[in-house]
């Protein structure tokens, strides 16, 4: 079966062992050194509860993101590139998944008045902007970037691998999320999002795995989080009306065949371009 995503053109060699050392103990040491900043210090960056939050929020997850960042370095995976060719198909086969995140917003309810901003501000919605990326790619990194990539590197030569490490890294990813309990949210609302969690992980494991960009898995996230957590967050009002609920459904199956064929047709010898060449992965080992 010809591969639709060729990567003939193998990119340029990674660094060598000890540059992606030196850059990992220093960018994870800068980012551990700020984490305790906003953990002891805990800094008062706004008077105003909402957007003291959401700079809180957007500084800790921005920090965890390049603290996995090192890591990817360090390991030496090959899925930072931003602009993966063939990029172009990358995006045609991102484009069921944008369709589901930018759905999670309550659009026809904004429409008709059901849900309306409390903080409408351009500020306000920039740094919840802000806030999301910086979860995405906290999590991106850190579950797909890291703990997909690491669970698949002994499984990678079968789909049936494959298909235990989407499973296991998205089951991590999703109970991760009990977590929300302790911060006061219902269990009810955290084992629906354990539910989808788990779900956008499969999603977004497939989507990795076929491009090769990680960086389509964050843009992915955070535009899911932006787009479910903008009114609940700065607004207030109904989310959910029958329209939406029936039309959500449909995208929903709709995304998943789409997705689980995808997976069907992927040949496990695409998944050797995300990793370092044999030399060079048996000398990160060998440290």
């Amino acid at each position: 079966m010809k591969n639709e995503f060729d990567f003939s053109r193998a990119p340029e060699p990674p660094p060598t062992r000890d540059v992606r050392r030196i850059v990992a103990i220093v960018l994870t040491l800068i980012g551990m050194a700020a984490l305790l900043f906003f953990e002891i210090g805990k800094p008062v960056l706004s008077e105003d509860a909402t957007l003291q939050s959401l700079y809180t929020m957007t500084a800790t997850r921005g920090i965890g993101g390049i603290v996995f960042l090192a890591i990817l370095v360090y390991l030496g995976y090959r899925v930072m590139n931003p602009l993966q060719k063939p990029f172009g198909k990358a995006l045609l086969f991102c484009l069921p998944a944008a369709l589901v995140v930018v759905n999670n917003m309550p659009i026809l309810s904004m429409i008709w008045g059901d849900a309306y901003f409390v903080h409408g501000e351009p500020w306000y919605i920039l740094w919840f902007a802000l806030e999301c990326f910086a979860i995405g790619l906290f999590e991106e990194t850190a579950f797909r970037g890291v703990a997909l990539l690491l669970i698949a590197e002994k499984r990678r030569t079968t789909k049936k691998g494959l298909f235990i490490s989407i499973l296991l890294s998205s089951a991590v990813f999703g109970v991760i999320h009990l977590a929300n309990i302790l911060a006061g949210a219902s269990p009810g609302a955290v084992f629906l999002q354990i539910g989808y969690s788990f779900l956008i992980g499969a999603m977004c494991s497939v989507v990795l795995l076929k491009t090769g960009n990680l960086w389509l898995c964050v843009i992915l996230h955070a535009v899911y989080d932006f787009s479910g957590n903008l009114m609940p967050t700065l607004g207030a009002g109904t989310w959910w009306d029958i329209p939406t609920v029936i039309f959500t459904a449909v995208l929903a199956v709709c995304t998943t065949v789409f997705y689980v064929v995808a997976f069907i047709r992927l040949d496990p010898q695409e998944t050797e371009r995300l990793y370092p060449p044999k030399n060079s992965q048996d000398n990160v080992n060998a440290t």
